[in-house]
C-alpha cells in the first residue's frame, strides 16, 4: 500500500472471492480497488483506480470492454454515470495469472445528479453479445453531497537539484555498456541498447538528453498473432539487422520467427527521428505501444501536451495521478490534432503522425522509487492498432507550448493541412465578410418525437421564429445596433423542423414560411452584405425519412447497423459516410437554387469519430469515413463558398472555413479541462489564421458571460450570441446585479447603451471592441500566448507583430503598464485600434469600456 497516493488501494481477495481454484476460461477478478473521494459534489471527479487479475488459463477470444457504473439501486437500469473503456490492453492478450492496472482515471459526477448514496459497479464485458465475464458491486457506497468537502491534493516538493542531477547521471550509465545501435548527425544523437530496449537522444546542439525511463523493459510492447499463436513482447532482445549512421533496423523475434520490424532513422530537416514498425512474414500487428516515449518531473518542469479540443496542458507538479487515452480524431475525448508533446524546463520534445490508428498516451503518477528523478512523473507514449506505421520526434528549441505549436505548425506545412484564410480567399472571394463577423442562430422550429407513458407517439412543435421575425432581427440588428458583418445562420429551417427527417431537407418547414420564406430571408441578409446560411446534416437518418433505407446505414463489426443519438427526431442511425454524400449531391444544388446562400453549416461532419463500417456490400474503412467527409466538406465549400461544421479536426481545415465548437469546453463539455489540466489555446496557435473559429451552438454569450466575451476577445475570435425568441427586443427583462463582473459588458450608463434594451447594449458593447480586433487578426498567425498569473487569471496573446491582448478574468484588479484594469477588465491594441475596459482615473470609483478605431471612439459605459 502506497501512502503517498491520493488515497488507498482496498484489497478483495479475502472479502469477495474465497475460492482459489482456477478456472478452465477466461475468467478475471478484482483483487483491489482505490476510490477517492466516497463523498463528492455534484459535477465534481472521483479519482478511480482497479488492479484485476486473470484466475483462469484462457486468454479471451474477442477483445473485452472495462465497465464502471455509478447506480441509484443495484440495477443497471438506475445508472446515474458511467464509464465504459477499452482495458490498458486487449483482453486477448491477457494472460492466465497476470495482473492489469486500470487507471487512475477520473470520473465525473453529472451537475444534475440527486444527492444520496450510490452503488458502484464494475466488471468486463464482451460488446458483441453483451455477456459479462466480471460482474462485482464494491462493498461501499459513493455519496453525492452538495456539502462534500473537496479532496486536498498532495504538496509535491520537488527533489534538490543536486539530488535529481544524480538520478539523472545514474540513469545515463545505462548507456556504457556496448552494444549500442549508434546514430549520429549534427543536430541529433540517438542511442539504443538493443538487449534492454533503453533509448536516449540527444539534442547536438544544446546537449539537452531524453532517455527511456527508469526500470523500462523495452521501448515498447507488440501484441500479435501468427495462427493460432498469440503473444504479447516487451520490444527488447532486438537483433540488429543492419545499421549506419542514420539508420537502424532491428527485429523482434520469438521462436525463430520475426514478428515485426522497427526501423528508426534521422531525418534531415532539424534535429528529428522517425520510428517505423512493419509486421513480420506471417504476422497480424493487433497493437504496438511505445509507452512512455517523453516524460518529465516536477524537478525538470513542465508537462504534457494533449491535443484535445483547444489543447490543454498538465504541469508536472499538480499532484493529481491520471491515465488516460485519446484516439487520433476521436470525437470531442480524442485528439483533435495528430500531435502531443512533453515540455521541460529548457527544452521540449514533439510527437507527431499521420495514421488513424494512432492513440496518444497520457500518465502522471506520484512516485518514491529513487530511480527516478523526481515525485511526480507525467509521460506520453503512442499506442498503434496498425501492422504497419510510423511516427516523428522532434527535439524543439523552447519550453513553451508556444514553441511546440510553432514546431507542429512547419509539420502541418509539411503535410498539407495547413491552408491559411489567405490562401482559402483566391476560391472564396466573398471569404473576408467572415472576418470579425459574429455569429447569430435562429432555431426556427424545433418538433420533438417522443412516446408517452402508454406508449402512444407524441409530438410538440416549437416555432421559436417565423420569417417575419427572422427578417425583424436581421433589420434591427443593422438598422438599431449598426452591425457591420454578421454570419446569420438559420438552424431547423428543414422539412420537419431541426433534428428530424434528415437527409429529406425539402420543402422547407412551413413555420418559417416555406421556399418562399427563406427566400426572402437570404436575400435580405445579403442586402446588409452579410453571410446568410443554413445548418444541415449528413450524418444522421431517421426511420420516418422518406429517404429511409437500412442498407445505407453504417453496420458494426457484429452485422448491427449502428445507432446514432436520440435528438429531436428520435432516434437516428449512423449514416454511411458515402451515402451521405449521395445525399448531399441530391439535395445542396436544388438548395442553392431555390434560397442561393454565401455560406452554409452541416453538423456533425468534425464533432464524432471517425467511423468504420462492416458492410458486406460497401465497407468502410476509417480512412475511407475520412476521404468522404472532406469530399462532402470540399464539395459544399466549392457550392457555397463557405463551408462551417461542428468543433474541428485538423484534416478539416484545408477545405473548410470556419468551426463551431472547439473553442468551448466546461459547462458545455464538462471533462474539458481535465483534472490537473489547464486550457491553453494549442489550435489557434497552430491553426488560427486557417480557419475561423467559434463556440459551440450549446455555448452561446449571453448577458452574463462577461468570461466568454474575454476568452473571445483574448483568442481573436467572435461569439455565438444568445438570442431569446421573437424579438427580445420588444419585452422588457430585469436590469442585472451589475455588481457581479460577468454582467459588466450590459452596462450602458454613460454611453451608447444608456437607455436601450439590456441584450442590445450587450452585444453592441461587445461587438464594437471584439470585431475589429477579430477582423485585424484573421490571417494572422497567433505568435504568443501566456498566462501572467499562476492562477490563471490573466491571459495575454499576440498575432503577428502588432496586436496584442491582456485579459483580467479574477476577482482581483490587475495593473498592466500604467493601465488598472477591473475584473473582466482587458486591453486590446492594434495599428489603428485601442479597447479598453479599465478604470478611467486613480480614484477606481467608476469602470470604462473605451473603443478607438477607424479615426472614431465608442463609449460603451462609464
Amino acid at each position: 500500500m502506497r501512502c503517498h497516493r491520493l488515497f488507498h488501494l482496498v484489497f478483495l481477495s479475502s472479502l469477495l472471492f474465497e475460492s482459489t481454484i482456477a478456472f478452465s476460461t477466461f475468467q478475471p477478478e478484482l483483487v483491489s480497488y482505490s476510490l477517492s473521494p466516497q463523498q463528492v459534489a455534484p459535477g465534481s471527479f472521483v479519482h478511480c483506480e482497479f488492479l484485476f487479475r486473470n484466475r483462469g488459463n484462457e486468454m479471451t477470444k474477442a477483445n473485452e470492454m472495462v465497465f464502471l457504473h455509478i447506480e441509484s439501486k443495484k440495477s443497471c437500469a438506475s445508472i446515474c454515470c458511467q464509464h465504459d473503456h477499452n482495458a490498458p490492453y486487449s483482453t486477448t492478450y491477457w494472460m492466465p495469472e497476470t495482473e492489469m492496472t486500470d487507471g487512475p482515471f477520473a470520473l465525473q459526477i453529472p451537475e444534475d445528479t440527486p444527492e444520496g448514496d450510490y452503488f458502484v459497479h464494475v466488471g468486463f464485458w464482451n460488446p458483441l453479445n453483451g455477456e459479462r465475464s466480471l460482474d462485482v458491486y464494491l462493498p461501499i457506497k459513493l455519496t453525492v453531497s452538495k456539502q462534500a468537502i473537496p479532496p486536498v491534493l498532495p504538496q509535491i516538493t520537488p527533489l534538490p537539484e543536486s539530488e535529481t542531477a544524480e538520478r539523472v547521471v545514474n540513469l545515463l550509465r545505462r548507456f556504457h555498456q556496448e552494444p549500442l545501435v549508434r546514430l549520429d548527425s549534427d543536430e541529433i544523437q540517438f542511442r539504443l541498447q538493443p538487449e534492454s530496449g533503453c533509448f536516449l537522444i540527444k539534442n547536438a546542439r544544446t546537449g539537452m538528453i531524453w532517455q527511456s525511463p527508469p526500470n523500462a523493459s523495452g521501448f515498447g510492447i507488440v501484441s500479435a498473432t501468427n495462427g493460432n499463436e498469440r503473444v504479447r513482447l516487451p520490444l527488447s532482445s532486438m537483433r540488429i539487422m543492419r545499421s549506419d549512421s542514420r539508420q537502424c533496423v532491428l527485429a523482434n523475434d520469438w521462436n525463430g520467427s520475426t514478428v515485426l520490424t522497427v526501423t528508426i532513422r534521422i531525418e534531415r530537416n532539424g534535429p528529428s527521428l522517425v520510428w517505423g514498425w512493419t509486421a513480420g512474414k506471417g504476422w497480424q500487428i493487433d497493437e504496438i505501444e511505445f509507452d512512455p516515449l517523453l516524460w518529465t518531473t516536477e524537478t525538470q518542469g513542465g508537462g504534457a501536451i494533449i491535443s484535445r479540443l483547444i489543447g490543454q496542458y498538465f504541469k508536472a507538479d499538480s499532484g493529481i495521478e491520471l491515465t488516460n487515452t485519446y484516439g487520433t480524431y476521436e470525437g470531442w475525448g480524442g485528439l483533435h490534432m495528430p500531435m502531443a508533446g512533453i515540455l521541460r524546463e529548457h527544452d521540449s520534445a514533439l510527437l507527431s503522425w499521420n495514421e488513424l490508428g494512432m492513440t496518444a498516451i497520457y500518465r502522471s503518477r506520484l512516485v518514491s522509487d529513487k530511480a527516478w528523478p523526481g515525485r511526480q512523473i507525467v509521460s506520453v507514449g503512442l499506442r498503434s492498432n496498425r501492422a504497419n506505421g510510423s511516427f516523428r520526434l522532434d527535439l524543439v528549441r523552447g519550453n513553451s507550448y508556444v514553441d511546440l505549436a510553432s514546431a507542429y505548425r512547419e509539420r502541418a506545412k509539411e503535410n498539407g493541412t495547413l491552408v491559411t484564410l489567405k490562401q482559402k480567399a483566391r476560391r472564396s472571394p466573398h471569404l473576408d465578410k467572415l472576418f470579425g463577423a459574429p455569429e447569430f442562430k435562429p432555431f426556427v422550429c424545433v418538433r420533438r418525437q417522443s412516446v408517452s407513458a402508454e406508449g402512444k407517439p407524441e409530438e410538440t412543435v416549437h416555432n421559436h421564429f417565423t420569417e417575419h421575425d427572422c427578417l425583424a432581427l436581421a433589420k434591427h440588428l443593422h438598422d438599431d445596433l449598426h452591425i457591420k458583418k454578421a454570419l446569420f445562420v438559420l438552424a431547423g429551417w428543414i422539412h420537419r423542423g431541426y433534428d428530424n427527417q434528415h437527409p429529406d431537407i425539402l420543402p422547407t418547414a412551413p413555420e418559417i414560411g416555406g421556399d418562399e420564406g427563406v427566400r426572402r430571408i437570404s436575400s435580405k441578409i445579403q442586402s446588409y452584405n452579410w453571410l446568410f446560411g443554413l445548418h444541415d446534416n449528413y450524418q444522421d437518418i431517421y426511420e420516418n425519412s422518406p429517404s429511409w433505407d437500412p442498407a445505407k446505414v453504417m453496420m458494426d463489426a457484429n452485422g448491427e447497423r449502428m445507432k446514432g443519438g436520440i435528438w429531436a427526431g428520435g432516434q437516428a442511425w449512423l449514416t454511411a459516410s458515402n451515402h451521405g454524400l449521395e445525399f448531399a449531391k441530391i439535395n445542396l444544388p436544388e438548395v442553392r437554387k431555390i434560397f442561393n446562400p454565401n455560406a452554409y453549416f452541416i453538423d456533425t461532419t468534425y464533432a464524432t469519430p471517425l467511423y468504420q463500417s462492416f458492410d458486406p456490400v460497401f465497407p468502410l474503412t476509417v480512412e475511407d469515413d475520412l476521404a468522404y467527409k472532406l469530399e462532402l466538406s470540399r464539395y459544399t465549400a466549392d457550392l457555397f463558398g463557405i463551408h462551417g461544421s461542428e468543433t474541428g479536426f485538423e484534416f478539416g481545415v484545408p477545405v473548410s472555413h470556419y468551426f463551431e465548437g472547439i473553442l468551448s469546453g466546461k459547462p458545455l463539455i464538462q471533462d474539458f479541462p481535465e483534472p490537473g489540466a489547464m486550457r491553453i489555446p494549442l489550435f489557434p496557435l497552430v491553426f488560427g489564421d486557417c480557419v475561423i473559429l467559434f463556440s459551440h451552438q450549446g455555448d452561446r454569450a449571453g448577458l452574463g458571460d462577461a468570461r466568454l466575451i474575454l476568452n473571445n476577445l483574448v483568442y481573436g475570435s467572435m461569439p455565438l450570441y444568445e438570442i431569446a425568441p421573437r424579438r427580445y427586443w420588444e419585452t422588457e427583462i430585469p436590469e442585472p446585479d451589475f455588481s457581479d463582473p460577468n454582467f459588466c459588458f450590459a452596462q450602458g450608463d454613460g454611453g451608447w447603451g444608456r437607455g436601450k434594451h439590456v441584450v442590445d447594449r450587450f452585444i453592441k458593447n461587445t461587438y464594437e471592441f471584439l470585431s475589429p480586433f477579430a477582423e485585424g487578426v484573421a490571417t494572422l498567425p497567433m505568435t504568443d500566448h501566456r498566462y501572467l498569473k499562476d492562477d490563471l487569471s490573466v491571459e495575454y496573446s499576440e498575432f503577428g507583430d502588432e496586436w496584442m491582448a491582456i485579459v483580467n478574468y479574477g476577482p482581483q484588479d490587475y495593473v498592466f503598464g500604467r493601465t488598472a484594469l477591473p475584473p473582466m477588465g482587458f486591453v486590446a491594441t492594434g495599428p489603428d485600434f485601442l479597447a479598453q475596459h479599465y478604470y478611467p482615473d486613480l480614484n477606481k470609483n467608476e469602470t470604462c469600456l473605451i473603443v478607438k478605431h477607424d479615426r472614431k471612439t465608442y463609449y460603451g459605459f462609464r
